[in-house]
């Protein structure tokens, strides 16, 4: 480069963007070499460890949770704490790419509510506040699922790679629905994706995303359905209500990028005015977790206008705070969503319901969405101002002419709802067969 420079080329010039694009050719292509022999080497210690732990009696299992709303695998251990050949206890670790609260009040969260949930003898901590310490587990187990696919949210002891590298099987399940956006392609790009034992997907799509995306094409993917929906099946339905029940979503991507899809600096007045004089319509105000934080910085509302606002709406008579992790219930119990949640596109379909999406005017459906996601979106009632929020709420949830409906669950049916309500259970039996003895 410095003989570039030297011939008095200047910084933009063809050589020497010539020159950038093939340094940057030449390091993907060491890193990609550097990735398959990596799983080559992972699946051949794997496929060992697995006849060792063939032969014990019991295999314990680390359910890895850092947040409380993912949710997709606990319908799986509590199929595994109801086999004596498994032993799987959760254990919490902290996001610690955030902020201080944000680790604090998510832990406690996702700690206290499984804990509530499964017993405080199957939740194990991952981090001591007093001592300000993290436990490192990996020597304690013999199989490990993730929520969580980002090494770098997490602690060394909880990163994939860490557990990967102490020769323990991971296999992953996601903590949304996937093939829908740009980031199930980030995510399929991941490094750690490749190195995961057995990798659940939910649709064949996701397959063919991958074999495009992801370096060892799929390799690792089982077609299994999407385990965090199979719960709504046992839900039953609500007996006919004198009120309608609508869930209020707004995501946390407010940031400008180009699989940003959040609106809410566009519509959250919209909002409020709407939960405000729908008198006779409850709503639950169920934002992403993340959203709080993202609004509270400096560079967007600050943490004063942010709390004000979200007073301001929970103060409301006919409006719920919604923040608990499992969400299979609420949706159950509801009659319409508005949102603009990436995995709500796909997830709510389960319910045969009616959904408005929110959205952002510099949103391009082309570059933010697959073909699969604009489907998804496409069975929705579309949201631009206040008047379509009226229009959906009146005509739509209080009428009940839902134009769209036939067309929603056949979709729902043929492309989102794969081995629905049997997906855990196509899990559950590939780990049981595997480690039979």
């Amino acid at each position: 480069m410095s003989s570039l420079r030297g011939l008095g080329f200047s910084k933009d010039s063809f050589l020497r963007v010539k020159w950038r694009r093939l340094r940057q050719k030449k390091k993907e292509i060491l890193l990609i070499t550097k990735i398959r022999l990596r799983y080559y080497w992972i699946t051949r210690k794997t496929t060992i460890k697995i006849k060792q732990l063939q032969s014990k009696d019991t295999i314990k299992v680390a359910f890895l949770q850092m947040y409380a709303g993912e949710c997709q695998n606990h319908i799986l251990f509590e199929k595994l704490l109801g086999d004596q050949c498994f032993e799987p206890y959760f254990i919490i670790n902290p996001d610690i790419s955030r902020s201080d609260e944000n680790f604090r009040v998510q832990y406690e969260r996702a700690y206290n509510e499984i804990a509530l949930k499964y017993g405080k003898e199957r939740v194990l901590h991952g981090y001591d506040f007093v001592s300000q310490t993290f436990y490192d587990y990996v020597d304690r187990f013999d199989l490990m699922t993730t929520a969580n696919p980002y090494d770098s949210m997490a602690h060394q002891f909880f990163k994939i790679k860490y557990w990967v590298k102490k020769s323990i099987p991971v296999f992953y399940i996601s903590y949304f629905y996937m093939g829908r956006c740009i980031v199930t392609i980030d995510n399929l790009k991941l490094e750690t994706s490749n190195y995961f034992w057995k990798f659940f997907v939910e649709n064949q799509g996701v397959i063919a995303l991958a074999k495009k995306c992801q370096v060892i094409k799929g390799k690792n993917m089982i077609l299994s359905g999407y385990p965090k929906m199979d719960s709504l099946a046992s839900i039953p339905s609500c007996p006919q209500k004198k009120r309608k029940l609508i869930i209020i979503a707004p995501h946390h991507s407010i940031y400008e990028a180009q699989s940003a899809i959040g609106s809410f600096l566009q519509y959250y007045d919209i909002l409020w005015q709407c939960m405000q004089t729908h008198h006779d319509i409850d709503f639950v105000f169920r934002p992403h977790p993340l959203l709080y934080q993202q609004l509270a910085r400096d560079d967007f509302w600050g943490e004063q206008k942010t709390k004000e606002y979200y007073d301001k709406v929970c103060a409301l008579n006919n409006v719920t705070y919604s923040t608990q992790g499992d969400y299979t219930e609420l949706f159950a119990q509801s009659d319409g969503l508005i949102h603009d949640c990436g995995s709500f596109m796909a997830e709510y379909l389960y319910t045969g319901k009616p959904c408005a999406f929110l959205y952002r005017d510099t949103l391009n459906p082309q570059e933010a969405w697959t073909e699969f996601g604009r489907k998804c979106v496409g069975v929705h009632y579309p949201i631009h101002k206040s008047d379509d929020i009226d229009w959906f709420i009146q005509n739509v949830i209080i009428s009940g002419n839902d134009s769209k409906k036939a067309q929603r669950e056949s979709f729902a049916q043929n492309e989102v709802m794969i081995n629905y309500p049997h997906a855990t259970q196509t899990i559950y039996e590939l780990l049981k067969q595997t480690f039979s003895k």
